[in-house]
């Protein structure tokens, strides 16, 4: 059996998402060619999306040759974002933030300003009672570059 390559999924995938909206945000291939793929885009990404790209990578593969498993999602929102391009989306929304010194922390995104986020520091208001619109405390405006930060997660409230 054919072992299928990272560098021919990736390029295959760049292709078909070249001028869209869409944009791959993570891959993985198994040694036995499960192969997943996330994207992401500028708003949200449908079902039709991920199955146009499914299909592109797929008739581009020869089962013959490269027996293999293939499975195209969105993002979801229980992942870490790793572009500068998916925060856009997302402004005035909370963040779970963990830096690379270590430092954890909620925000909200404030803005996005070519190679960093800004954020609002966002502290739990002790006397916030039940249904009180005011939660937090907000901080002052921090903006970080992507390598500062080692995770961010959507902030996600029921």
């Amino acid at each position: 059996m054919k072992m299928i390559t990272k560098e021919k999924i990736l390029k295959l995938a760049q292709e078909h998402l070249l001028n869209s909206p869409r944009f791959l945000v993570d891959m993985t291939l198994s040694s036995d060619n499960k192969i997943m793929l996330f994207i992401d885009g500028d708003e949200s990404v449908s079902i039709s999306e991920c199955v146009d790209l499914s299909r592109h990578i797929e008739s581009s593969l020869d089962r013959e040759e490269e027996d293999f498993a293939l499975n195209v999602s969105s993002a979801g929102v229980d992942m870490p974002l790793k572009f500068i391009r998916q925060y856009n989306k997302y402004i005035g929304k909370n963040f779970e933030i963990k830096l690379i010194t270590g430092d954890q922390f909620l925000g909200r995104l404030q803005a996005i300003n070519s190679d960093k986020v800004e954020f609002i520091p966002l502290k739990k208001n002790p006397n916030a009672k039940k249904g009180t619109p005011v939660k937090y405390k907000e901080g002052e405006a921090q903006a970080y570059t992507l390598d500062q930060i080692a995770e961010s997660k959507i902030e996600i409230t029921f």
